[in-house]
């Protein structure tokens, strides 16, 4: 794998990059072989091989001509050599399934990354679209 990954909010920045070169092989080179990813739709991918075939077949379609832009609004270490990061994104570009521009979206994607000989690896990966106009209850509601 041709990224640095020399810090853990490397691992986002390269995420993004090889998202946005739709290089499979660097993406799936960022995930630690037994990890796990739930995407936006709650579908959960157990190891590098699912992530890597689910990610290579979307590229190929509604992905084909997306481009994501982001920035790490968190990063927390859990431990030495593991570590939290938020990843607040944009994409831009996808397809919707009938083929028509499917908008502008945004989410959350949250990674635990583990540091392994020589670079921080995805471990565990959760993303999240942002809803418009989605709210929630303030934090001091009784319930």
């Amino acid at each position: 794998m041709g990224l640095a990954v020399s810090k853990p909010e490397d691992v986002a920045t390269a995420f993004a990059d090889a998202w946005n070169r739709h290089d499979m092989d660097d993406f799936a080179a960022l995930f630690s072989e037994d990890a796990n990813f739930v995407n936006v739709v709650g579908v959960w991918w157990k190891n590098r091989t699912e992530i890597e075939g689910a990610h290579r077949a979307t590229h190929q379609t509604m992905f084909r001509d997306s481009r994501l832009e982001g920035v790490v609004s968190s990063a927390v270490e859990l431990a030495p050599g593991l570590a939290s990061l938020h990843y607040k994104w944009t994409l831009t570009g996808a397809s919707a399934p009938d083929g028509s521009p499917a908008g502008t979206r945004e989410g959350i994607l949250l990674l635990v990354v583990k540091k392994d000989q020589s670079n921080w690896r995805i471990k565990v990966a959760q993303n999240t679209d942002i809803v418009p106009g989605a709210i929630a209850p303030p934090s001091n509601a009784r319930r």
